[in-house]
């Protein structure tokens, strides 16, 4: 699989995973879940971070992508009139399919805001880490410079295979955004660490896009 192929494949999941996450919880349950991670944002990076995350989240809803989707949902909801037509043309069958696709709907909205905050959450700790990540990307350009002018080998299957470590580690913060379970956003510095070692090889070994 081509690097271009292997982010291709990862953006899918991200996408397919907003979609199919609510469909693991009930309306209850994610309402929930909701909360549980408003707790562990606060508890991990303190109330003043905390509160800027679900700020950002409460604003993303006002006139982007996903306030759009969250809107778009909540029209169209099943209004109480609606479920009760359900129930007397198709019976209690009706009643619940109409009661598990509200179900469905408002898990989607919460959806939304979940991502909201974890987008918020992603994007304070790219900041933060900008600079560990920078290191390694430049540490990985000096490597390269000195094997060339030592006239040492820049290996494209190395390339190759730090690329099939790097590109699903980079990814990992776009997966955070829809996995259907809590992660404490204290796991981020790990992740840096993580991925900054193959960062570094696959820079490294680059080959060199114009001319030498």
């Amino acid at each position: 699989m081509k690097n271009s192929q292997h982010l291709g494949f990862w953006l899918a999941v991200v996408f397919l995973g907003f979609f199919i996450a609510p469909l693991m919880r009930s309306g209850s349950s994610i309402e929930s879940f909701v909360v549980d991670e408003v707790r562990q944002t606060r508890e991990a990076l303190g109330i003043r971070v905390g509160d800027f995350v679900v700020s950002f989240a409460n604003a993303a809803f006002q006139d982007t992508p996903l306030g759009m989707i969250a809107q778009t949902a909540k029209t169209a909801k099943h209004t109480k009139e609606e479920v009760a037509l359900s129930k007397r043309v198709a019976g209690p069958g009706g009643e619940l399919m109409s009661s598990v696709y509200n179900s469905y709907l408002q898990g989607l909205i919460l959806q939304a805001f979940v991502v909201a905050m974890r987008l918020a959450i992603v994007l304070i700790w790219l900041v933060v880490l900008a600079p560990m990540l920078g290191a390694s990307v430049f540490d990985g350009f000096m490597q390269r410079r000195i094997k060339r002018a030592e006239f040492g080998a820049i290996r494209p299957a190395t390339f190759t295979v730090a690329g099939m470590f790097v590109i699903p580690l980079l990814a990992l913060p776009l997966v955070y955004l829809v996995i259907p379970f809590s992660l404490s956003p204290l796991l981020a510095p790990l992740w840096a660490l993580i991925v900054a070692l193959p960062l570094s090889l696959l820079v490294s070994n680059m080959q060199p896009l114009f001319g030498r």
